[in-house]
């Protein structure tokens, strides 16, 4: 009853923004400064990439009212988060199709993707200190290499700005949920700096579902540190050093219900000191030294069950600007990566040279025309060679932009699908990919609405699977094909509204059946209001098809909708409250099988600020 009041509070509050009418005039649209598209490693802005790309700035995060950034990611075209179950189950992201081993997350400019694993566990990484995450759609192994065949999610730390500033935020509320960070970030002498601390805390729900007959809670402890410290040199010069840590614990159930080599404590660290400086006007040399490191503990009866993933590289990126017309980059990474499994009895390394160019010709913001191409030099798998073609043209006097791409792409096997017992099968090839894409960008009413729209096919040769109780196999060939819509509406009084769509194809097409985990229909909406900068709220519901969910084609999760609100509303210059409530209508749905999700919950906290 106390819960369904809480919801009935929020649900009212936000109805009353809605309805608070503007008292100021209304504003012209404002016009945002172009934001540089690092994950492209080319020096250009989101204005000008041909590719499909999103850009969520850290105002938008923070509107969102969400503290993870898998919930961010769940609203986003082409992306399909699947939880395993409870608060600290493992969360994981399919792009365009592609398997989850196929997005690349790069945090700083760390990868962070498992080596034994091959995919990235979204379920520790929190909002806070983020200033973007830039998502590109479609193939970026011509830059990245291996595991980018969906596409790159890149995650930016914010960097320190202006008068040193602090804050302290709170947030409690459902699960018997606690949430604190303490940040700092500024600017002291010829040191720019944001760091953060946070702690979260959570009884939690149950991560086999309920109706199954496994009730007790499952709970979730996690502590988490950033920091983004750096400091000029002789003119442009700059040099950064980024770190993350993070160490969580986890109670999660096995498909029986028990806890048995469950319950698992997950500790990990992202470093890298990027250095950059300009060697003429016209070269500017760049290079990145970064590792990455994670340990997962099952909380078992002996002491040596533990899963090691260490990665170091040296990447170094050459950018030029050839005239007001042509740029280029080109560079080298040099990857040594270790996966070690104790429990299983298996150790895996391995070693990648990749070597990669790409150029840009921009002729007066009308034509953009994209080209490169990547070689991978490996120890352990056969050596790939890819490439990329993009274009666009503007038609300015239209306010529109048409755009498309062709790439190739590949995935190598990860360290599990080499190596572990039963399953593992070291004579897997590796996935290969060929795509294309066709899209437009249309702007009507003087920009009073934004209107995407992309088609994409890829179509994968040995794609990886999973077969229950066999070793992993390569699929003859898959294909997927879909289409990503976006429009965003700026409607009277200060109201938005953001709708994307994602329908979505993957068959194993020897087979002819759906590849697992892959909806084909997605859809998200979210309604915003701001009201004299002072009060802002959000509500929004997320919808998604039913899915096959194992490979032989047994088991199927249905279709569920979701509705969510968020408000926060600024008290003073240094005091700022806030709530939000999720799956508002109490809905009853899976994203896996056989495991839990939350009920309507309900949460409510403060950020303080100050000098």
């Amino acid at each position: 009853m106390k819960k369904k009041i809480q919801l009935s509070i929020l649900t009212t509050l936000f109805c009353l923004c809605l309805a608070i009418p503007p008292v100021i005039a209304e504003e012209a649209v404002e016009e945002l400064p172009s934001i540089e598209v690092s994950s492209s490693r080319l020096e250009t802005t989101k204005e000008k990439y041909a590719g499909s790309i999103t850009i969520i700035t850290a105002d938008e995060i923070k509107k969102s009212g969400s503290p993870l950034v898998e919930n961010i990611l769940r609203d986003q075209v082409s992306l399909g988060v699947f939880k395993q179950g409870g608060v600290g189950g493992e969360a994981t992201v399919r792009m365009r199709g592609a398997g989850t081993k196929s997005t690349l997350v790069i945090i700083d400019g760390v990868r962070v993707n498992g080596n034994t694993s091959g995919d990235f566990d979204f379920r520790n990484l929190s909002t806070e200190n983020i200033e973007r995450i830039e998502i590109l759609r479609g193939p970026q192994t011509t830059i990245w290499g291996s595991d980018a065949v969906g596409g790159v999610i890149n995650i930016i730390t914010k960097k320190g700005r202006g008068t040193p500033t602090h804050t302290f935020s709170f947030e409690g509320g459902s699960f018997g949920t606690y949430n604190e960070s303490l940040g700092s970030s500024g600017v002291i002498d010829d040191i720019d700096y944001s760091v953060s601390a946070s702690r979260t805390d959570i009884s939690g729900y149950s991560d086999f579902n309920e109706n199954r007959n496994v009730s007790e809670k499952d709970g979730y402890g996690k502590t988490s540190l950033t920091s983004r410290v750096g400091t000029h040199f002789a003119g442009d010069g700059r040099v950064e050093f980024v770190g993350r840590y993070t160490r969580s614990y986890s109670d999660v159930d096995t498909t029986t219900g028990d806890r048995e080599f469950r319950d698992t404590a997950i500790e990990s660290f992202y470093l890298a000191s990027p250095i950059s400086k300009s060697i003429t006007p016209w070269w500017k040399i760049k290079l990145t030294p970064n590792m990455s490191y994670d340990v997962n503990e099952p909380d078992t009866e002996t002491n040596d069950d533990q899963i090691f993933n260490r990665t170091y590289i040296a990447d170094l990126q050459n950018n030029i600007e050839i005239n007001d017309y042509f740029s280029a980059v080109f560079g080298g990474e040099f990857r040594a990566q270790n996966g070690r499994n104790n429990r299983n009895g298996f150790t895996q390394n391995t070693f990648n040279q990749g070597y990669f160019f790409q150029g840009q010709f921009d002729w007066n913001d009308k034509v953009l025309l994209t080209a490169g191409f990547r070689k991978d030099l490996n120890d352990t798998y056969e050596d790939a060679l890819t490439y990329k073609f993009e274009g666009a043209y503007n038609f300015k006097q239209w306010d529109f932009r048409l755009r498309g791409a062709y790439a190739t792409g590949f995935r190598a096997p990860s360290f599990n699908e080499l190596s572990f017992p039963v399953n593992g099968n070291p004579d897997l090839k590796s996935e290969t990919s060929e795509s294309f894409e066709i899209g437009m960008d249309k702007d009507l009413f003087d920009q009073l609405v934004r209107l995407e729209l992309t088609f994409f096919n890829i179509e994968f040769e040995n794609l990886i699977e999973f077969v229950s109780g066999a070793p992993f196999i390569n699929i003859g060939k898959a294909k997927s094909q879909g289409i990503e819509a976006h429009a965003g509406i700026q409607l009277p009084c200060n109201l938005h509204l953001s709708n994307n769509y994602t329908w979505t194809e993957a068959v194993d097409t020897i087979d002819d059946i759906p590849l697992r985990r892959r909806p084909k229909h997605q859809y998200s909406a979210t309604l915003s209001h701001n009201w004299r900068n002072k009060l802002f709220s959000q509500i929004g519901v997320r919808a998604r098809s039913g899915v096959l969910d194992n490979a032989s084609g047994s088991r199927t999760v249905p279709g569920f909708a979701t509705l969510r609100a968020s408000v926060s509303y600024k008290l003073n210059k240094n005091l700022e409250l806030n709530a939000r409530g999720e799956n508002i209508l109490d809905k009853e749905y899976e994203e896996v099988a056989q495991r839990g999700t939350s009920d309507a919950a309900a949460y409510a906290g403060f950020t303080y600020t100050f000098n």
